[in-house]
Order: C-alpha cells, then structure tokens, then sequence
C-alpha cells in the first residue's frame, strides 16, 4: 500500500494577472496534509485537467463562482486514486474525478464534485475530457441551446479544443455540416484531415470574411462561441435568419487586463433582422444530466473508433506553463497534465 506523504507539493497562485495570465503568476510550494476527519479520504491525483474557465478564476471581475486569491492553490479538476479512507462512500483503490486543484494529494469529503470513475468507458484522463466537463459542455451547449437540425451548418470557435471537437463529432453524427475555427493553417489542415471537420478556417487570416462564406456556402445556422471578441464579429455577417449562437467562451479576451471590457461592433442589427438567438450557458447546469451526455458520446466513440486527441505536459511543475499554452491556443484536443506515479489505463 502506498504510504502517504506529510505534504503535498501544489501550484500556487502568487498573482492575479493584469493583461496575459503568465508562468510568474504561479509558484510550486508544498502544503501540510493534515490527519484524515471522518468521511475524508486521501486522492493521490494523476491527472490535471486545464480549461478555459480558469481564466476567470484568475480575474477580480464577479463571475458564476467564486475566484482565487493570492496564496490560495489554483482551482482545477483531476482525477487520482484514493489511497486512504475514513468514508464508508470511498474505498481504498477507487478512482476518482473531481475539483480537487492543482496539487499531488487532496483530503477531501465527496463535496468538491467528486464522482467515481466508470473505467470500462477508457483510460481514466478521459473523465476530465470527452466523458466530463468538456463532454458535458460540449453536448448540452450543442443540443440544448443549438438545437441542430439535420443538415445544417454548425462552426465552431477554438475547433479543435476539447470542447470544440467533441461539438464537431456530435454536430457530425447528427447530420449537420461541421466548421472549426482555429489558430493557424495547420490546424486548419490537421481539422479536416485527421480531426473530421467538413471544413475549417484560420481565425488569424487576412480573408477571414471569403475563407468564411467558402467554408460556409450555405450560410451558418449554429455558431459555438468558445471565444468571443472579434472572431463573433465576423461570424454574426454569416448567419442564417433564424441562427443560434451559443455563448459558451471568452477565450479571445483572456489577454485583456481585468478593467478592461471586451469591446467591439457586435451587430446588434444582424441580430435584429436576422431573428438571431443568442444564448449563454454552464455546463455546470447539466450536471445532474451528464450520464446522457456520457452515453451519447461512448456511442459516437464507438462508431468513429477513436477517442479525441489529447494534449499532454509532465510534470506539475508544468501545470503553469500547459494553462499558457492552451489561452495560446497551442494545445489540439484536451490540454491535461500527467502527475502521477504510472499511466493507468
């Protein structure tokens, strides 16, 4: 049995971001792990989970949830195994999602969104992407709030992240004609040849507008927004009377210092002439659901062989540095970082 150590070594906030969230904003300390209390258990994590949404955490802006402080250890999924028990719902040898933050070990009582792992679903990271948060996002935003309808165009911003591939792959099985929105030309090319996309289009382009109509020759009918700013802009002159946007990301704005507003055109006449539907959404809200989405998503898997691609940083150390890259947009598919003692499958 593994013996549990007397610390923990975590990321530790240092601090809050003024423009672009940096590696200086972080430090990796140790913190004391006290004595396990009744219904505690001790998770040994191996997986860390990097979202989006922690950019908010990081703001001093109000939000849907409360944010860090300098001093606080960063917010963050993972997944681990429990190695120490005193819960009569928890046993030694479980694995185990949930908000434990970026650190080795986390004492926790079943409170911090903690569930159980199926792992005949895949490797056990998966409960941090395609069969967790991301899945979640993904399917309730796309079908709940999109409602797509069979041969419809579906785009998709941030496309080949861990929410916007599993949005092309339900979008797919649905019927409709998939667009990804991304970083660069090869990630344009990596979204239709390996990724499954119908097209895709460099956000960065100096044609963005005609690379848009060519890649949407049938106009848009749902949009995914993971970033917001001026990539909605352009996308709003191409949608369909009668279009959903789905408002589920900022990422385009995680540059910005945290007085400054997201600014911009933002048609509010398309959206009037258009009957345009604009909705945000969390995932969070479904989470009473998520089976569903679990299930639909372990058949669309099943069908299409492969699970989606995953973005791997060792080390968490690292943890600092794999949050950079993926507001960069540096990642395709989910951004996690490996800390654990050996890769269980």
């Amino acid at each position: 049995m593994l013996v549990p150590p007397e610390a923990s070594r975590c990321i530790v906030v240092t601090s809050l971001p003024c423009g672009p969230i940096n590696e200086a904003n972080f430090n990796l300390e140790m913190r004391a792990l006290r004595p396990l209390e009744p219904g505690e258990f001790l998770v040994r994590l191996h997986w860390l989970s990097v979202d989006p949404f922690m950019v908010s955490r990081l703001r001093a802006e109000a939000n849907y949830t409360a944010g860090v402080s300098v001093g606080d250890v960063m917010q963050a999924y993972g997944v681990g195994r429990v190695e120490a028990t005193n819960s009569s719902q928890y046993a030694h040898g479980d694995f185990v999602t949930g908000f434990f933050g970026m650190r080795e070990w986390a004492i926790d009582n079943g409170e911090s969104q903690v569930r159980k792992i199926d792992p005949v679903l895949g490797p056990v990271q998966t409960a941090l992407g395609v069969f967790g948060l991301a899945g979640i996002t993904a399917y309730f935003g796309l079908m709940e709030v999109g409602a797509p309808k069979r041969g419809e165009t579906v785009a998709v911003s941030a496309g080949v992240g861990s929410v916007g591939l599993l949005v092309g792959k339900i979008a797919a099985f649905h019927g409709c004609r998939t667009v990804a929105i991304v970083g660069s030309d090869e990630k344009v090319a990596a979204a239709v040849t390996t990724l499954g996309f119908d097209a895709a289009v460099n956000r960065r382009s100096a044609r963005l507008d005609l690379d848009l109509a060519q890649a949407c020759p049938d106009g848009v009918d749902v949009y995914f927004d993971n970033a917001g700013g001026d990539l909605y802009d352009s996308v709003l002159q191409h949608m369909n009377v009668g279009g959903r946007i789905i408002v589920c990301g900022r990422v385009a704005s995680a540059h910005l210092a945290e007085t400054k507003l997201d600014v911009g055109p933002r048609d509010a006449n398309a959206i009037l002439v258009k009957r345009l539907r604009k909705q945000g959404f969390l995932a969070t809200d479904y989470a009473c659901r998520a089976p569903e989405a679990t299930a639909t998503l372990a058949e669309i898997i099943r069908e299409g062989g492969t699970l989606p691609p995953e973005d791997v940083v060792d080390g968490i150390d690292q943890a600092p540095r794999a949050l950079v890259r993926m507001l960069r947009g540096d990642n395709i598919g989910k951004q996690l970082v490996y800390i654990g003692p050996e890769k269980v499958t």
